[in-house]
């Protein structure tokens, strides 16, 4: 394949929730467990945060890493599983904001965890068959929205969007494959009309494992398979990342060493962010791989399977350094709040019509 990742940008809301603030409340594991899951902090949405304004700042920062302007994009792709609406499309507002349109194609794409990863997808083809010269894939998702005080969810379930410009001109991170494996998987859901992420199994390690390792390994190991690769060709190895301990579960299954995963496990100091999980992950490894590298990704979403990649970084990664923040100076820019203030930003407190403001 010649399409590839072109320039890439993040963005995590500013507050964060140290999560023994919420085991202070609850009571409902112990740090003993928080510790084994490797879970630090996550994200606190502001009030008037959502999936589509950490969408925009993440294309943002794309766009002006990349030096792309918003008219050049042919088609703007949205992957997300907590979409602001019901029913009306998020894309067309994030491709308005970043001065696209009106002549490209817009939209929306749900597939819960892996919704970012389909949209590169879709914008690989549509780059490789030459029927858009660029466009823009966006994963972004605000999870902890969605589940309700006292689940034990609550621990790991963040927001975050990253977003990469795909195209076949100075490219940074070159696809040279890419293979999915699904099967229709009733784990975690949020059934219409309901605001709430459930499940439908209170056993972790089974989740873990039907869900994520029983889609992940034979992903990557088809796409291996298919390119010839063996575990070691990979300079880093990008997986979903619901807990902390998971990329490195995953890599161990795969016959990756620790190293090999390190630059890319990021939820330890952040949490689950859905669409965004592994992007964020394969984002901060491309804030420090070095040209020649091999990258593998592997997301996984909620009854939807797995999406396996193999990048190549190219020499045109070296224009994206020391031009705009990186994952790391995201991370580390934030403000500790107390699990009351998490809980009223995050409109949990509902008045009878509608939810409460910042201030009542």
């Amino acid at each position: 394949m010649k399409s590839g990742v072109v320039a890439y940008g993040a963005a995590v809301p500013y507050r964060r929730l140290d999560v023994r603030a919420i085991l202070d409340v609850w009571g409902n594991s112990s740090l003993e467990v928080l510790e084994r899951l490797q879970l630090n902090e996550r994200a606190v949405l502001f009030f008037d945060e959502d999936t589509t304004t950490l969408a925009i700042e993440a294309a943002r920062n794309a766009l002006q890493r990349g030096g792309v302007a918003g008219r050049d994009l042919g088609a703007v792709y949205l992957g997300t599983g907590t979409n602001a609406w019901a029913s009306n499309p998020s894309a067309t507002v994030v491709a308005e904001a970043l001065g696209a349109g009106p002549g490209l194609i817009c939209c929306d794409l749900q597939f819960s965890g892996k919704s970012g990863t389909s949209a590169m997808q879709a914008l690989l083809g549509l780059t490789e068959s030459g029927l858009v010269q660029r466009g823009i894939a966006i994963g972004s998702d605000t999870l902890n929205r969605h589940v309700a005080p006292g689940e034990l969810y609550e621990y790991t379930a963040s927001a975050g969007a990253v977003a990469f410009v795909i195209g076949t001109e100075d490219v940074a991170a070159r696809v040279i494959g890419m293979h999915s494996h699904m099967s229709s998987l009733n784990d975690w859901f949020r059934a219409e009309g309901e605001r709430f992420i459930r499940t439908s199994s209170s056993s972790i390690p089974d989740l873990l494992r039907i869900g994520l390792a029983e889609h992940i390994v034979p992903a990557v190991q088809a796409l291996n398979g298919k390119l010839g690769l063996a575990p070691q060709d990979y300079a880093h190895a990008v997986f979903q990342q619901p807990y902390g301990f998971v990329p490195f579960m995953l890599g161990e299954a795969l016959g990756l060493k620790p190293d090999q995963v390190a630059l890319g496990a990021v939820s330890r100091d952040i949490g689950d962010c859905g669409a965004a999980s592994a992007l964020l992950g394969l984002a901060n490894v491309l804030d420090n791989a070095e040209p020649g590298d091999k990258v593998l990704l592997a997301s996984y979403g909620f009854g939807a399977g797995s999406d396996a990649f193999a990048f190549e970084v190219t020499g045109h990664i070296a224009r994206h350094r020391g031009n705009g923040r990186t994952v790391h100076d995201l991370l580390a820019h934030k403000e500790m709040v107390s699990y009351a203030t998490s809980v009223k930003f995050e409109h949990k407190f509902l008045k009878p019509d509608h939810p409460s403001g910042p201030w009542t």
